[in-house]
């Protein structure tokens, strides 16, 4: 079977260069689509995208879902009637097509798929040849299989037309058509007529049809009359009709599916009747309804028995009319699904007071005028004059007399509270329905009592709200903005604009949209916001309830980017920080009730921080000359200061490199790099250079024009691998020129000295199909081919370093660096000095002055948002992390800015416990200081992004303020210790609490550099540490995962004795170095509770002397366990100690996952866990959280909780507090548990946008896979089965990932490592299933592994357990064995 809409589809990708599709393209994947494809939304006006995008040369098509867009055409059609297009558009009601027949020069006809296919192909070939627009009509059919022509053969087809023939012969518009046809004939071998006649030869009675005639066919047998099928509308076929009308019809019923008839007699009625004057025919018209197959013949009859005895002007009906019949409601208009973000917004403020003016749900009852903006504002004057109507008799009901009426007084005060305070939305519903009620018991003997309850729906105060999207910006006064602005109507204009701003350039340029908020603005009494949801949810609040407040007209410009309703909600933020970030769409509001000077709020930080920050130096240089005139001529006189300077630099580079040139053979070396690697490797290079006399520098390839290349003589290029075999960001501009170059042919170093050798980096692995082969180090290769392409003069041949070769990349660089020597001439120079070492985070901490570095004089600097390198790693001791918005990255390098960097802070909170002071207080911080959200961490603790350099200091001295601080939650020391949650076991987690704030506090970093630097105050770490206490039955904290453990012991009355201690477990990995692996802990021994923090500081002084600290990758406890074995670094611990370890005490976990809901604890406290998605606390549409935990924090006696699964427990809870609590749980919708097991059972880090390490997305995305993985485990009755699933974008391991039962660590966007078989209670590690997935293949992958797993597993089996059982992959045993066998076993055993 095969539809129309694929048909026509089809062609006009095969046919166009470029395809403007309004839906007919969706689920089609554009890069299959050799056109070009510009997707708009439905319902809006194509002409400024066609006039853009249409060219005299190569043909255009626009696909049309429905014939709504085809009206707002007919402005732009006389600037494309001269354009070769196609428009293919699908009817149900000809009505608006047809409205466009005087204006298009061709409108053809299709009736079935097999027509629709053959005449797009006609149309297609005709708009090129004739140079015109073309109007293509046709119904969605499905029927037979379609007869095709092949792509080369429709390309040539159309290739073949004559550009030249348009008119300039003197054709008519009919020959055109025919010639076309003819030649579509020939290629598809089947005849194309502007129309068709079927039926007896000598009928009495034609039906000549335009539209779906196809129930019409079967009855005609029976009926002895004839259908003639009109395909050619424009130019209209008079001369074919006249030649095709059977000699003995005395009747011609025009029958044309219109429903919406604008006059009596439409066009093509008129032109029948014109066409057949001279005939002696009765010509009546009708409407081609709809009716079914079996009723065909009766209806015929029907309207043939009308057609003998109704006159000529009579208008007959076949079939029914959807437009007027009672079982058939009007075609509800379609809104965009994500433009709920507001509708939603708007419904949780207003609730029932809201009313949206121009609703499509209107269009049911009142016909589609109701949507338009002209008709919303009549309707919102006939209500503003019932409500006055009312008012009116309210008045005169309240000075009336009513003598003997009992209830005069109440009712006069109900009256007159009403009137007082009828525009309050709460006392004007209250009182209406007080006086309702009256009025209804004992009503009056007053005419203005029936009015008043005639009226009763105007009594409350509504919200009323008319929504419009950005095409009333294109003409405002048209529009009807001006109409809404001018009438002082008390009405909220929402105004939607969906362009995104990596598609702002393409906006057509000859029709420019103006700015409605500025053309409001200028009206004066207007109130004007712009609002981005996804940008600011508290700024679009407070803007939706300042314009439902203010009396009058309010213009609410809202920006809601999309291209398509396909578009995730992701891809939507992604382009609103963009737009607001860039200063394309600036939030700000205008109260014109305001006092003067504070109408105008400006509310986008990064324009209110370019500004103050003008506005500061412009005061203060205003501010100098006034009080010191000489001022003005010093500043003048420091230029010439300046070009001194600048002429001494120059010459003291001139001298550099007359030194330079006394020295061995100049090399430059040009590096790429995105994770430092290359950079290390080129930086190393120029060291081993130097040392052998070589006068070399060395730079990123971007900051090297071509004109300095050719300069040079040797020059040496270390690129690494980004993404899908694409280079490094700091060279892609140097690639972009070189292929541009190689394109034209052209050899710029022809000629020139420059000789080149090239080092790529990449990993044989990282694409592991057979397909993908040709992106492993495909910069480097791409480099080393085009450079020989330009001209330049190879020295040695390509190097390749391979992350899986035993040295990583440095086994190929070996190889390639003495060729290099030899190359250059001095191989044979013997290197008496010592190289210079890399410089390592080792020589960092120790220059650092004991944590200091130059902080200080970096958060002085405002030059640059960011720190020094060296300080960005000393921050992560004091628990920040430099970061900067990697969504924007490439925007802002492109507009010559610098990285929006910003800084990521995350508080010591030991055992996760906070108060709800504390709670507040972090609130407040993420508002004031952080980007209005923070983090529940993996860590049990807080973690705040966004927060810029200057707002560092005020932040650190806010959290000290609420009795926290930063020291040692980031950096190479002791972090935050994890406790077990415990949320029923209160009596033991007071304990356990306790002592994981003692261990915390005793295993801090003993430095004063942290208060003298963020605390104003006057007044050495080891490597990187983190420690957990879990108490069984429940590993929520996964104590296997961290350098230390303690494993609470308790006796038989459950008091705690001491504690199993562990070592060596720890998540970092580095992708495809087998050198770094995930490793679980070992269990050393027992000891008692109050020897715990001593056995702990043991083990980190034995890491302290024995760790691989020159190498980072290995520094860390469990390589230093591995190296030394268990027992012996076990014996080291106990000879530090003086005394031995205990043997283990037995002990068991049955789950790592949040007990959620309620509980109530030994203690008598009830404790409630609720599910905090990947930990993120914020505020969005119908999840209100942030503001539901402030104000739960607001009155909350007990404690909060977090947990290490990112979740958050209500602790404390007593029995008088406990109603208020499930109150306001309910309030804000955080005591929903209703998710799937598998959901609740999900973690992940935060990578995109702020996290620098990176590689994909993970906390943004996780909940999306999440949403498609359940659907697979409902099908397959495993909704409330708990699967462990764990997502990172990056292989440092922050959610743990390497012990989930299925894991996803990111290797580049869209792009992951897929692991399988890790322990439900986290006592085991997984392993690589799959070294690159995308979500199509992990779907793929999990739909039959999860359907078998429902029907094969044992009782109580757990998903990681079955994936081994079943045979999908081994069990892995210790860290050192994470990569054998990896990727699968057996017949799951992947290619690679």
């Amino acid at each position: 079977m095969s539809s129309s809409t694929s048909q026509v589809v089809q062609v006009a990708a095969w046919a166009s260069k470029a395809v403007v599709d309004e839906g007919c393209l969706q689920g089609t994947d554009d890069d299959a689509i050799q056109a070009r494809v510009i997707r708009i939304s439905k319902s809006a006006d194509p002409g400024p995208t066609l006039r853009q995008h249409a060219e005299p040369s190569f043909l255009t098509s626009l696909t049309l879902s429905s014939t709504d867009a085809l009206i707002h055409l007919l402005p732009s059609i006389p600037s494309l009637a001269g354009l070769p297009i196609v428009i293919h558009a699908t009817y149900t009601d000809l009505a608006d097509a047809l409205s466009l027949r005087s204006a298009v020069p061709y409108i053809i006809h299709s009736s079935n798929a097999q027509q629709a296919y053959d005449h797009a192909l006609l149309a297609s070939r005709l708009a090129l040849s004739a140079k015109t627009l073309v109007l293509h009509l046709f119904s969605h059919h499905t029927g037979p299989k379609v007869h095709h022509v092949t792509e080369a053969q429709v390309k040539s087809f159309i290739g073949s037309s004559d550009h030249s023939a348009a008119h300039t012969n003197g054709a008519t518009a009919a020959s055109e058509y025919e010639a076309a046809a003819r030649s579509t004939a020939k290629l598809t071998g089947r005849h194309l007529q502007p129309a068709s006649y079927n039926g007896p030869a000598q009928p009495t009675v034609v039906l000549v049809t335009l539209g779906d005639a196809s129930t019409i066919h079967g009855a005609l047998g029976s009926h002895h009359s004839g259908l003639l099928d009109l395909s050619l509308i424009r130019p209209f076929p008079t001369s074919y009709i006249l030649q095709h009308l059977p000699t003995t019809a005395t009747k011609v019923i025009v029958l044309e599916q219109v429903y919406k008839r604008a006059v009596k007699w439409s066009p093509l009625f008129l032109e029948v009747t014109s066409a057949l004057a001279q005939l002696p025919v009765k010509v009546i018209s009708g409407t081609l309804g709809h009716v079914q197959s079996h009723h065909a013949s009766e209806e015929l009859s029907q309207l043939l028995h009308a057609a003998e005895t109704t006159h000529s002007r009579q208008h007959l009906t076949f079939g029914h009319n959807p437009a007027t019949a009672s079982d058939i409601h009007h075609a509800t208009v379609h809104v965009p699904q994500h433009e709920s973000s507001y509708t939603k917004l708007l419904h949780h403020l207003f609730g029932n007071r809201l009313d949206v003016v121009n609703d499509p749900s209107l269009v049911k009852t009142l016909g589609e005028v109701a949507t338009r903006p002209e008709y919303a504002l009549g309707r919102i004057r006939a209500l503003d004059e019932e409500r006055s109507e009312l008012e009116k008799n309210v008045r005169e009901l309240l000075e009336a007399e009513l003598h003997g009426y009992a209830s005069q007084k109440e009712l006069h005060e109900g009256l007159a509270k009403w009137l007082t305070n009828k525009n309050d939305e709460h006392i004007s519903r209250s009182a209406g329905d007080h006086i309702v009620r009256i009025l209804e018991t004992s009503p009056p003997e007053h005419p203005a009592v029936l009015h008043v309850l005639a009226s009763r729906k105007h009594f409350p105060v509504m919200s009323r709200w008319i929504i419009g999207s950005d095409s009333w910006s294109y003409d405002l006064g048209a529009s009807g903005l001006h109409h809404l602005i001018a009438s002082s109507a008390n009405v909220n204009i929402l105004l939607l604009d969906n362009v995104p701003y990596t598609a702002r350039d393409a906006a057509d340029p000859s029709k420019r949209k103006k700015d409605a908020g500025l053309y409001a603005m200028n009206h004066g009494d207007a109130y004007v916001a712009s609002i981005a949801v996804y940008s600011s949810y508290s700024q679009s609040l407070h803007a939706l309830m300042e314009a439902d407040k203010h009396r009058g007209a309010s213009v609410v410009l809202a920006y809601l980017p999309y291209q398509s309703e396909e578009d995730s909600a992701l891809t939507v933020l992604k382009e609103t920080k963009l737009a607001v970030d860039a200063g394309y769409w600036p939030l700000y509001r205008w109260n014109p009730v305001n006092p003067d000077g504070s109408q105008f709020q400006l509310e986008s930080d990064a324009l209110k921080a370019d500004l103050q920050e003008f506005l500061d130096r412009q005061n203060h240089l205003s501010q100098l000359v006034r009080s010191q005139p000489d001022i003005a001529k010093e500043l003048v006189s420091s230029l010439g200061t300046q070009v001194q300077e600048a002429r001494r630099e120059k010459a003291k580079q001139t001298y550099e490199n007359l030194l330079s040139a006394m020295e061995g053979p100049p090399l430059l070396v040009l590096y790429a790099s995105d994770g430092g690697n290359a950079e290390k490797i080129a930086k190393r290079l120029i060291g081993r250079a130097k040392v052998r006399g070589l006068a070399a520098r060395a730079l990123t390839m971007d900051s090297t024009s071509l004109e300095e290349l050719k300069l040079e003589e040797h020059v040496a290029f270390v690129t690494s691998t980004a993404g899908q075999g694409e280079p490094p960001q700091n060279g892609r501009d140097t690639f972009r020129a070189f292929t541009a170059l190689v394109a034209k042919g052209e050899k710029p170093f022809e000629g020139t000295p420059v000789k080149f050798a090239v080092f790529g980096m990449g990993d044989s692995h990282y694409w592991p199909r057979p397909e993908d082969a040709g992106y492993y180090n495909k910069p480097g290769k791409d480099l080393d081919a085009r450079l020989e392409a330009l001209g330049a003069e190879r020295m040695v041949p390509l190097g390749l370093g391979d992350d899986q070769d035993p040295d990583g990349p440095q086994t190929g660089y070996k190889l390639w660096e003495p060729l290099l020597w030899k190359a250059l001439g001095v191989d044979g120079i013997e290197v008496l000095e010592a190289e210079p070492e890399p410089i390592t985070n080792e020589h960092i901490k120790i220059a650092s002055n004991f944590l200091r570095g130059t902080i200080v004089e970096g958060l002085k600097d405002t030059s640059t948002g960011a720190l020094a390198p060296s300080d960005g790693q000393l921050t992560k001791f004091h628990g920040i992390y430099q970061q900067d918005d990697r969504d924007i990255r490439d925007e802002r390098q492109d507009a010559g800015l610098e990285p929006a960097y910003s800084f990521m802070i995350r508080c010591r909170l030991p055992g996760g416990v906070c108060t709800p002071q504390q709670w507040l207080a972090i609130d407040r911080i993420a508002d004031e200081r952080g980007n209005g959200t923070f983090k529940l961490t993996t860590r049990q603790t807080f973690q705040f992004h966004g927060i810029i350099k200057k707002h560092l200091k005020p932040s650190i001295q806010a959290i000290n303020k609420g009795l926290m601080d930063t020291i040692a939650a980031c950096g190479d020391v002791n972090r935050t210790v994890l406790c077990s949650a415990l949320p029923t076991l209160t009596h033991l987690h007071t304990e356990v609490a306790a002592f994981a704030k003692r261990l915390s506090e005793h295993l801090l970093p003993r430095m004063t550099a942290y208060h003298e630097i963020w605390l104003d105050k006057k007044m050495v770490a080891g490597d990187a540490f983190k420690i957990a206490v879990a108490v069984p039955p429940t590993n929520d904290v996964d104590v296997f995962t961290n350098d230390v453990g303690f494993i609470a012991i308790t006796d038989k009355h459950e008091k705690l004795v001491g504690f199993n201690v562990t070592a060596g477990g720890g998540m970092g990995v580095t992708h495809s170095n087998k050198k770094t692996y995930p490793r679980t802990a070992d269990i050393l021994g027992f000891c008692p509770a109050d020897q715990g923090h001593k056995v702990a500081e043991a083990i980190m002084l034995t890491q302290r002397d024995n760790g691989n600290r020159a190498d980072r990758k290995n520094a860390r406890l469990k390589y230093t366990i591995d190296r030394m074995g268990v027992e012996a670094f076990k014996a080291e611990v106990e000879r530090r100690l003086g005394w031995p370890l205990e043997p283990a005490r037995p002990f068991t976990f049955t789950s790592n996952i949040d007990t959620f809901g309620w509980t109530k604890g030994h203690d008598g406290f009830h404790n409630f866990t609720m599910f905090i998605e990947n930990g993120r606390v914020e505020d969005e549409p119908g999840k209100e959280f942030k503001t539901g935990l402030r104000e739960i924090a607001q009155h909350h006696t007990g404690k909060f909780r977090l947990t290490a699964n990112q979740h958050l427990i209500l602790a404390d809870v007593t029995e008088a507090q406990l109603p208020l609590m499930k109150e306001l749980l309910a309030k804000h919708k955080l005591d929903n548990l209703a998710f799937s097991a598998l959901r609740l059972s999900s973690s992940a880090c935060v990578a995109f946008p702020t996290c620098g390490l990176a590689m994909a997305e993970s906390e943004r995305y996780l909940p999306v896979l999440v949403g498609k993985v359940e659907k697979i485990c409902e099908e397959n009755g495993l909704r409330h089965d708990s699967i462990v699933m764990r997502m990172t974008g990056c292989p440092n391991g922050c959610a743990r990932p390497w012990v989930a039962e299925v894991a996803f660590v990111g290797k580049a966007p869209g792009s992951y490592l897929m692991l399988l078989g890790g322990g439900y209670y986290g006592q085991r590690l997984n392993k690589i299933y799959r070294e690159n997935v995308t979500e199509p293949e992990i779907l793929a992958i999990l739909a039959p592994m999860i359907k078998r797993y429902a029907l094969e597993r044992h009782d109580g089996e757990r998903f990681g357990d079955f994936v081994i059982r079943a045979g999908y992959i081994s069990a892995t045993k210790s860290g050192k064995e994470f990569y054998d066998r990896m990727g699968g076993e057996g017949v799951h055993r992947s290619a690679a």
